[in-house]
């Protein structure tokens, strides 16, 4: 059974996602893919890095860092330093070759942000488009994921997957094209771990009862999957202090020790294996499998 984790983009309260994944991790569980949209990205790659006991500690030094200050200036032309703020978090608790060395494979969703763009702003964010389509069929507009198996620049998806304009000051160009944060386009990647084989999936939300926002743009709901997926659903014990762009201390402490509860969901019905591929021409080889 392919075991899956999704952890969406929820901005600070990702603080949470940080908790729970360390108590996992201490409880010894492990899954075979990870994905994570915007904040969640962040929490996968320290998860599937092996390192998610330091997840708490890296969020409360972003934490502890000034989002504005003149001191970005030079670097950013900004007051706003988000970006230096991830990029320096992940040069010191996630480093890139981690990634690359564990059997665990990372999703991360990004934005193109072209599809979302109108008028005249279209021909300023295109520069160049890669030759082979990124997005996969039938998925939101603009979508991209990327794998950790396939990608070596990580560090590069992960900021992207999080950039917001303003706050985040530098654009990240992925393969010739600016990238915005991922939950614009999908941020569960539920779909894409269906589609990928898992047969369990859990998602660890800070939303009570374990309700999502399937995009940045969309409310919270109960998340869906297909009947033959078992879906584990961890939320907090109450609902949070902590609002989405919230660094403060108070309210962060909370999410980072707020007890967690689990729902599971169990799969109604088994998912048939694929027809054995074999070069049987008899009646038996090719009558369909009854659902």
């Amino acid at each position: 059974m392919m075991r899956a984790l999704s952890l969406p983009g929820c901005a600070c309260r990702g603080a949470f996602q940080f908790a729970v994944m360390a108590r996992l991790a201490e409880a010894g569980e492990r899954f075979d893919l990870v994905a994570g949209a915007s904040s969640g990205s962040i929490c996968g790659a320290i998860t599937v890095a092996g390192l998610s006991a330091d997840g708490p500690t890296m969020w409360r030094s972003m934490a502890k860092t000034p989002v504005t200050s003149l001191g970005y200036l030079k670097g950013e032309r900004s007051v706003f330093g988000m970006s230096v703020i991830l990029r320096q978090a992940l040069e010191r608790y996630l480093p890139e070759e981690r990634l690359h060395q564990t059997d665990t494979e990372l999703l991360v969703a990004t934005t193109r942000a072209v599809p979302f763009a109108v008028g005249s702003f279209s021909s300023f964010l295109r520069r160049k488009t890669r030759a082979a389509e990124v997005t996969p069929p039938g998925a939101p507009p603009g979508l991209v994921i990327h794998s950790s198996r396939e990608r070596r620049d990580m560090h590069d998806v992960i900021v992207a997957s999080c950039y917001i304009p303003i706050v985040y000051a530098r654009p990240t160009w992925l393969d010739g094209e600016l990238h915005v944060d991922g939950g614009a386009a999908d941020n569960t990647l539920i779909d894409t771990l269906v589609n990928r084989g898992a047969e369990e999936i859990t998602v660890v939300t800070p939303y009570p009862e374990g309700v999502v926002a399937r995009t940045i743009f969309a409310p919270e709901r109960p998340p869906e999957v297909p009947p033959h997926v078992r879906l584990r659903l961890i939320y907090p014990e109450r609902p949070l202090r902590q609002k989405r762009f919230d660094f403060s201390p108070g309210p962060l402490e909370e999410a980072l020790t707020m007890p967690h509860r689990i729902t599971i969901i169990e799969a109604t019905v088994r998912r048939e294996p694929p027809p054995a591929n074999d070069d049987m021409t008899s009646d038996t080889a090719l009558r369909p499998t009854a659902s």
